[in-house]
């Protein structure tokens, strides 16, 4: 019995730390987009080209993020910059959606482990995490929460689907 409450209890923590530990995410990642809209230097590299994008990255990230053009499904590609997120430094990709900005931060998935889809709103802002192609994904706007589910829709479908759990 006793095993049985330290087994509980165990499981109850784990649980808690991680959604501590998603909730100090949420706040870095609101954190970072309202910065960067603030920022005169929002946009690191501003094209709508992903082949000017994604050569970007090189060299100053350990991965390489996949960059797709959205623009057929109203998600025009802005650019990319670098931001710091979760203890390293991620990729950050910029759509436009109308007058909105959604900034999606790309990162390689967990090690054999992958992350439940994940949607909120915080701070007014909609969020939205999901794995897909190898990489977690957080897309962050001030426009309607649905407006990131089209988005992620048409992300997903661009990476042909490719694992997106």
């Amino acid at each position: 019995m006793a095993l049985l409450v330290a087994l509980a209890a165990a499981g109850g923590m784990a649980l808690s730390a991680r959604h501590a530990q998603t909730d100090r995410t949420i706040d870095e990642l609101v954190a970072s987009h309202v910065r960067a809209g603030l920022s005169t230097r929002d946009i690191d590299v501003i094209s709508t080209d992903r082949h000017t994008v994604k050569p970007w990255f090189n060299g100053r990230l350990d991965y390489a993020p996949p960059v797709e053009d959205l623009s057929a499904s109203g998600f025009p590609l802005a650019g990319g910059r670098l931001d710091y997120v979760g203890q390293r430094r991620v990729a950050v990709l910029v759509y436009r959606y109308r007058q909105h900005v959604i900034d999606v931060y790309v990162r390689p998935a967990g090690a054999g482990r992958a992350s439940a889809p994940y949607a909120t709103v915080s701070q007014g802002y909609a969020l939205d995490r999901w794995d897909a192609a190898g990489m977690t994904w957080w897309a962050v706007t001030d426009a309607e929460p649905s407006a990131l589910t089209a988005f992620r829709t048409a992300l997903d479908a661009r990476l042909g689907g490719a694992g997106s759990e």
